[in-house]
């Protein structure tokens, strides 16, 4: 996989349902997303479904990444990924990983692993 398509945080892009949304323009899977996805606290709506990758130049972003964290973090310092971090492991991915699961860990670690 292209780095391009490893966001920050270890979520694999070229995976990801809004990805995949934007690229086969699917309203379908736009709209199983915005309420699998959504809360009270956080709503989304179909609209909101669409993402090129957060890293990647140009829009559409996911609804949340302008206020995400890890990207800002991560863009700022200039690093492909976290795993690529010299404070690898900071509060603010904690945070992140403990609500994204098993997978971008994972993916981090490997990434680090191979460094």
């Amino acid at each position: 996989m292209a780095e391009s398509m490893i966001a920050y945080c270890g979520l694999e892009c070229s995976t990801c349902p809004a990805h995949i949304a934007w690229m086969t323009d699917d309203n379908e899977l736009r709209k199983k997303q915005a309420v699998e996805w959504g809360s009270p606290d956080y709503p989304l709506t179909a609209k909101d479904i669409n993402c090129v990758g957060c890293k990647v130049e140009g829009e559409p972003k996911f609804k949340f990444c302008d206020a995400c964290g890890v990207r800002s973090c991560a863009s700022e310092r200039g690093v492909k990924t976290c795993a690529h971090c010299e404070e690898y492991g900071c509060d603010i991915l904690e945070s992140w990983l403990a609500h994204a699961g098993d997978k971008p860990r994972e993916l981090l670690e490997k990434i680090r692993a191979g460094l």
